[in-house]
């Protein structure tokens, strides 16, 4: 694994935080041709300011939710908290973060929400995409044993594991394309933002299946849990949100 790809003096560069730098600036690129290409949002700051916006909530909250997790530890060692370079983020905590900031933004200057929210998702799936490349290179994140010849020793294993930072990438690239595509031929403002909740949260509970973790209930991870709810919660948004747009009713009962 490479965690430290170089250094100048006494600065070093991590692979992790390089790999989200690319992936934000990537993501800042591509949402510039989105907004010149279909006029919202107005201005590049405002893209800008979603992505930085994106960006600030999602770390606090992912480093802030493995901190909780792992207070006992946090509490001998409290500087620790701030090697992020290290590891230690929970994706959901970020998330959830990511949107309650969001919210908070786009309410004062003035973005609707759901057009709002269908604009940044693409970035924010590019970065991810990009950031288990950097888990990948960090070390972490790895998965359960593995047999096949694409798997990896990682420092800690004593065995060949299934690289999940990977498989995770690519379906994340995956997910980037369809909702690339899908976005300027979404059928009602906040689709974008459902199916992503929809596919992401089915593609990371399998995931969950091939990743290090322990069973919170019912043999299945808490990931899996959020990931389930996730889904169901946004599949029924998606139908909330097209019966508004299509006024899709049921039929009157005969008298």
């Amino acid at each position: 694994m490479m965690p430290v790809l170089g250094a100048f003096g006494p600065v070093k560069i991590y692979s992790f935080g390089l790999m989200i730098a690319l992936g934000v600036l990537l993501s800042v690129w591509i949402m510039e041709k989105m907004a010149r290409r279909d006029g919202f949002p107005a201005s590049n700051q405002d893209v800008t300011d979603l992505v930085f916006t994106t960006v600030l909530c999602g770390f606090a909250g992912a480093r802030l939710t493995y901190v909780i997790q792992e207070a006992a530890w946090y509490f001998r060692h409290p500087l620790e908290i701030f090697a992020v370079w290290e590891g230690g983020l929970i994706y959901y905590g970020g998330a959830i973060a990511a949107l309650a900031g969001l919210v908070v933004f786009m309410r004062v200057r003035g973005i609707p929400l759901l057009k709002g929210f269908d604009f940044i998702i693409p970035g924010g799936v590019i970065t991810h995409a990009f950031g288990r490349v950097g888990c990948f290179l960090n070390g972490c994140c790895y998965g359960t044993a593995c047999g096949f010849p694409w798997a990896v020793v990682f420092p800690g294993t004593n065995a060949p594991v299934h690289p999940t930072q990977l498989y995770e990438a690519f379906f994340n690239l995956c997910l980037f394309s369809f909702l690339f595509l899908r976005y300027s031929r979404r059928l009602f403002d906040g689709e974008i933002l459902c199916l992503y909740f929809i596919l992401y949260g089915a593609g990371r509970f399998v995931l969950e299946f091939l990743r290090e973790g322990n069973p919170a209930a019912l043999g299945v991870t808490w990931n899996q849990w959020i990931s389930a709810a996730l889904f169901l919660g946004f599949l029924g948004f998606y139908g909330i949100l097209f019966r508004r747009k299509y006024g899709v009713r049921r039929p009157e009962k005969t008298r």
